[in-house]
């Protein structure tokens, strides 16, 4: 990751389609009381607004669970795998393959939708072992193509916790993590939880921590493979947050930035903040998504460049 790609404070004001996706999320927030089951079908029909997925988007097994890959027609060296958010229990390569698919064209890269197993019917460590799985899938693809792990909110935890173990099985890392809105935290104890409570329109501390419980299944949520900021950094691959100022996570993605650099890695905030939790979802129709992935999609090429 070179010195091209600096920090970035955004404070433009924000979009009319900012106010307008703003105020359809703060609607939408009762459905945080359905049951998993009908919030899945909540999220993907959401999703179907943005589009079907690409005619030669190709499943394919990754361990126990599968993936989707995308190839856009520019798609050059670098390979992308995706970890999708939601929760660690709702989300899908379906529900994000629009954000994957955007990003992996911007960044020239074929890229594999992971469809890792949820919670609460396969908690921890199924996220990890899929993820894990994952990698391998990619690396046979393209042995010698420079492997980039992005993903979004529990996805963007679930990359560090891959890349964690990664380097504890002393196995070749990835060479960028690319990370929107990292919930990367699972016991919810930042200040932003509380500071950023009004202000955040799609997250709920009550529901994270409900959400949270259901994927560690029992085990400690300060484990550093549930909540990898909370667990030693160092020794990491160049780390890109993206981070919206209007979210309860915003602690989440600034600890796990100063602990990188603290422990002597390299890692590049872009911090927008009059945005929302992972605002590039809507970049269909939001100018501040579109931008925020074609700034990653710029931070991508020039880290995996020849």
């Amino acid at each position: 990751m070179t010195t091209t790609h600096p920090d970035l404070l955004v404070s433009d004001p924000p979009s009319a389609n900012a106010a307008l996706v703003r105020a359809v999320l703060r609607r939408a927030a009762s459905a945080r009381h359905d049951p998993v089951p009908q919030r899945r079908i909540t999220y993907e029909r959401a999703a179907e607004t943005f589009g079907a997925a690409p005619a030669d988007a190709e499943t394919v097994p990754a361990g126990a669970a599968s993936g989707t890959w995308i190839r856009p027609p520019a798609a050059g060296r670098p390979v992308l795998l995706y970890l999708h958010g939601g929760f660690y229990c709702i989300g899908s390569a379906r529900t994000h393959r629009h954000l994957a698919g955007r990003l992996a064209d911007l960044a020239g890269a074929a890229c594999l939708v992971l469809d890792y197993r949820r919670a609460p019917e396969h908690p921890f460590p199924a996220a990890v072992t899929d993820a894990l799985a994952a990698v391998e899938t990619v690396r046979a693809a393209a042995p010698d193509a420079p492997i980039v792990i992005a993903g979004d909110s529990a996805g963007a935890g679930l990359a560090v916790s891959v890349a964690t173990r990664l380097r504890d099985d002393g196995a070749r890392p990835p060479d960028l993590l690319v990370l929107f809105s990292p919930w990367a935290d699972l016991t919810c104890s930042f200040g932003s939880h509380r500071e950023l409570a009004a202000a955040d329109p799609v997250l709920d501390t009550e529901d994270l921590l409900a959400m949270a419980a259901r994927y560690a299944g029992g085990a400690d949520r300060r484990r550093p493979e549930l909540s990898p900021v909370l667990g030693d950094l160092a020794g990491l691959p160049p780390v890109l947050v993206q981070v919206g100022g209007q979210e309860v996570l915003l602690d989440d993605a600034l600890t796990l930035v100063e602990g990188v650099r603290g422990a002597g890695g390299r890692a590049v905030l872009h911090h927008w903040p009059h945005m929302f939790h992972v605002w590039q979802w809507y970049h269909p129709i939001l100018p501040e998504g579109a931008r925020a992935l074609h700034d990653a999609g710029e931070v991508i090429r020039a880290a995996t460049a020849v």
